[in-house]
């Protein structure tokens, strides 16, 4: 048996209430209180051509926006898929590259852990007391999530 085996458990889903009312928040005048590390992401299904908003962490330099997901609706986004962002209070349009390189992965997502140190635990993902991802967990994160890059407009 390998000791690389990754567990298949299937990714959490927040509580639908919980993701409604982020996407109220997030959309109303009162996003300031968590729009420094969530947005709203709207892209269109590539099957059902349904329009779908989630709430999401992120991380942003410059006009790129870093994004990690355990769920499926990522394969929406391959091709450089157009995107909308709600982003701290403002609308705005980009592309979306989806990076399959896992090394990539994981030096984003150690990046991403390093400037949101509180969203570790959403990554199975523990911190040590210098503020370091553990190097183990976050290898298998960067395996379990697809890591997105928004290209804004």
């Amino acid at each position: 048996m390998s000791t690389d085996a990754i567990s298949s458990t299937p990714p959490r889903n927040p509580p639908k209430f919980l993701n409604n009312v982020m996407k109220f928040v997030l959309a109303s005048p009162l996003h300031s209180i968590f729009s420094k590390s969530l947005l709203l992401l709207t892209f269109t299904g590539r099957k059902s051509g349904k329009s779908f908003t989630i709430p999401l962490g992120y991380r942003q330099d410059g006009n790129t926006i870093f994004l990690f997901t355990d769920h499926k609706w990522w394969k929406n986004l391959v091709g450089n898929a157009p995107v909308t962002l709600h982003l701290k209070g403002k609308q705005v349009s980009g592309t979306a590259e989806v990076i399959e390189d896992k090394e990539v992965t994981e030096k984003e997502l150690q990046t991403f852990l390093l400037v949101n140190p509180n969203a570790a635990r959403a990554y199975s993902v523990t911190m040590d007391a210098a503020g370091q991802p553990d190097p183990n967990q976050l290898r298998d994160a960067a395996r379990r999530f697809m890591h997105i890059r928004i290209h804004l407009a």
